[in-house]
């Protein structure tokens, strides 16, 4: 395998793996290769906008219709109690024991704006929009697959159709800019993040989530782990290569965690079983032995993905 450059640091790459369209029983092999300074995991060669759009067919899970719109209970009193959404009103809780319960953690979401106005990139079916949407965010999204935008349009929301360049934003429109599950499936990473720098308002926060490629269920089943998501997944980002990434474009590493996702692990393991019946996070008994692998996922950073939050300077 001959070597490559690397699309962050364009130092050099070497094969890593090969793999399959496991989730859709592809029978193409895709070939992904390590970068020997950054660490990144990226296919090579990348392939061409047409060929990325035949990765998706209309199966792909998230373009079905959105299944929570809206923040729970124990979430709203977090965000109203601990976040600055001072305005929204949170319905009570007349049983006795739920005054007891902890505060729901709020993940993908800053301290509320007053009048803010949050894009998110990939917004797939539009839920996130929606949640956003429901505690006061001016909220506007960009997705490439029609029938996800579709969706998007049936709940009012204001998504644009195509990438983010096209969009043609103004400079600095947004407060909160959010890509979950995209920067993964992007072949160009610096065109994406210098634009998603450019319509950041200055002070303004970058939110990313992707899977981690230093996570302990990676280094267990390799070719096999679920989140490799071949070859949907162009390139599998680390913690240092990610920050080394935003910061090329003026943006500032403000929080970096790494959560745990035992489902990973379960459907991880169905792909080395080979397993076509009933999938393993449906078994109870695999879902109460998957929660033991939470605190060994959790030490040193080692959790399935990677949730960053960056300011622009």
């Amino acid at each position: 395998m001959r070597a490559s450059k690397c699309p962050v640091c364009v130092h050099t790459g070497k094969y890593e793996f090969s793999g399959t369209d496991l989730m859709f029983s592809g029978d193409k092999t895709f070939d992904y290769h390590r970068c020997s300074s950054c660490g990144l995991i990226y296919q090579y060669p990348i392939p061409s906008n047409e060929e990325i759009s035949q990765f998706y067919p209309d199966a792909y899970s998230i373009y079905q219709q959105p299944r929570q719109s809206s923040y729970s209970r124990r979430m709203l009193l977090t965000l109203k109690n601990t976040m600055g959404y001072n305005h929204l009103e949170v319905p009570e809780k007349r049983r006795f024991f739920a005054s007891f319960r902890r505060p729901k953690p709020v993940h993908n979401i800053i301290p509320f704006v007053p009048g803010g106005a949050v894009l998110d990139i990939g917004c797939g079916n539009g839920e996130q929009l929606l949640r956003l949407r429901s505690i006061g965010w001016r909220c506007q999204g960009v997705e490439f697959n029609e029938k996800a935008v579709a969706i998007c349009r049936q709940h009012g929301l204001d998504v644009h159709h195509g990438d983010l360049k096209s969009a043609g934003f103004a400079p600095e429109s947004f407060d909160f800019v959010t890509a979950n599950h995209l920067i993964e499936h992007v072949p160009d990473p610096h065109a994406l993040m210098s634009e998603i720098a450019r319509v950041t308002k200055s002070g303004g926060a970058v939110l990313i989530r992707t899977p981690n490629s230093q996570s302990i269920g990676r280094s267990w089943f390799g070719s096999d782990w679920f989140a490799n998501d071949v070859p949907r997944h162009l390139m599998l980002y680390s913690s240092r290569n990610l920050q080394l990434l935003a910061a090329r474009h003026g943006l500032e590493l403000e929080m970096m965690a790494t959560p745990v996702k035992p489902k990973l692990l379960l459907r991880s393991l169905d792909y080395r079983l080979g397993n076509t019946g009933k999938p393993m996070e449906k078994r109870m008994l695999m879902k109460w032995l998957a929660m033991f692998y939470i605190p060994i996922a959790s030490l040193n950073g080692r959790g399935d993905e990677l949730l960053a939050l960056f300011k622009k300077r």
